[in-house]
């Protein structure tokens, strides 16, 4: 399963959170001194649509720190994080995130210690634990409690050590908290919304990346499309109402890529990042690609501490190599590892659609050169 991407991560040194207070205080001396005249309601206008702005470019742009690029992760689904669960405006984040319990370990090896042990056993365990580990170098996140505190571990709370079930929710008894690896399929909603916002630029081809330009540190670029938001305020206001309403409620599946539970072993591609957007961890996001493991015999080695080394190495290694649907070799930034399988793909001899022998053809093989 491919899926799609319209975040962008930034480096450590480049980090700037958010902050509304300048606008607050603007808005609270515009209408001070302008109360409800036509030209205080213009600037308290403009100023709401600077707070719109800097809140696009920090969700979309700036929240996400950069942890160098592509990881693969293998494990159980622990459980699922979707919309339906959201309330209100929390809703405009309509990603689908997968929290993942990090092969080789399972549930009932969280049962008997606290949640900090569990959490230093699996982060110092030499396969998978630097994904849920802190990185040097990262920022204060926004919602942290203090300014010491950056890295705040995922979790998934099970209701009964008693009863050991990745499905079974409702069984009363001593719950238990299990450290997992947050992985976020990126919805379209906060993009159709912050593209409608940006009208009339985001229907020029590129013309959104003006918002973004600074000028000696100065956001002058979001500034000029705040005034052109303002200058269009109906037709603005109108296409971010459509925008919330045309982005999708459910996006877990892609391009028929089937269904997904919770103890489904899976390999997972995606963009290692630090999210700083909330109390600070690390994730995949956006999930480049998703393999469920079907085999049964497959999953059950995913949970063997001795087979799992060597899986890991080839599962990460092959399904990396799986160009996303639609790749095309002259598209900019396809890895390597995915170049000689995106050219055998393309060739006539493996372009059927039935079987190879309906709609298949054979490769015509050029007669020697005689020299």
């Amino acid at each position: 399963m491919a899926a799609p991407q319209y975040t962008t991560c930034v480096d450590p040194n480049d980090y700037e959170g958010l902050s509304l207070t300048p606008e607050i205080i603007a808005a609270v001396a515009s209408f001070v001194l302008g109360g409800f005249s036509l030209v205080g309601l213009a600037i308290d206008l403009f100023i709401l649509m600077e707070a719109l702005h800097k809140i696009c470019e920090y969700t979309l742009h700036g929240k996400l720190v950069c942890l160098g690029g592509e990881r693969c992760a293998i494990g159980h689904v622990a459980s699922f994080e979707t919309v339906a669960e959201k309330s209100g405006f929390e809703k405009i984040d309509n990603d689908f995130s997968i929290n993942l319990l990090l092969s080789p370990w399972n549930l009932e090896d969280f049962t008997y210690s606290d949640f900090d042990k569990n959490y230093q056993r699996v982060a110092g365990d030499n396969m998978q634990g630097d994904l849920i580990t802190q990185q040097a170098n990262m920022p204060v996140p926004r919602e942290a409690p203090d300014d010491t505190k950056r890295y705040d571990p995922t979790r998934t709370t099970f209701p009964n050590k008693g009863y050991i079930s990745y499905t079974e929710k409702n069984i009363p008894g001593v719950p238990f908290d299990v450290p997992v690896f947050h992985c976020e399929i990126e919805g379209e909603r906060l993009h159709l919304v912050c593209a409608a916002l940006n009208l009339p630029l985001s229907l020029i081809p590129g013309g959104q990346a003006l918002c973004r330009i600074k000028l000696f540190g100065i956001p002058i670029g979001r500034w000029i499309c705040s005034l052109l938001s303002t200058l269009f305020a109906p037709l603005v206001f109108a296409a971010m109402a459509a925008a919330w309403v045309a982005g999708s409620s459910d996006n877990r599946d892609f391009e028929g890529a089937g269904d997904l539970n919770p103890g489904d072993v899976v390999v997972i591609h995606g963009r290692g990042v630090y999210d700083a957007g909330h109390t600070g961890w690390n994730e995949l996001h956006a999930v480049l690609s998703l393999q469920k493991i079907g085999d049964t015999a497959d999953a059950a080695a995913a949970g063997n501490l001795a087979d799992f080394p060597d899986l890991r190495q080839r599962w990460c290694e092959l399904t990396g190599q799986a160009p996303p649907p639609g790749t095309k070799p002259t598209d900019a930034g396809v890895p390597p590892a995915q170049q000689p399988v995106l050219r055998d793909q393309l060739k006539p001899e493996n372009r059927w659609w039935l079987h190879p022998l309906v709609d298949g053809c054979q490769p015509v093989e050029q007669p020697p050169v005689i020299k």
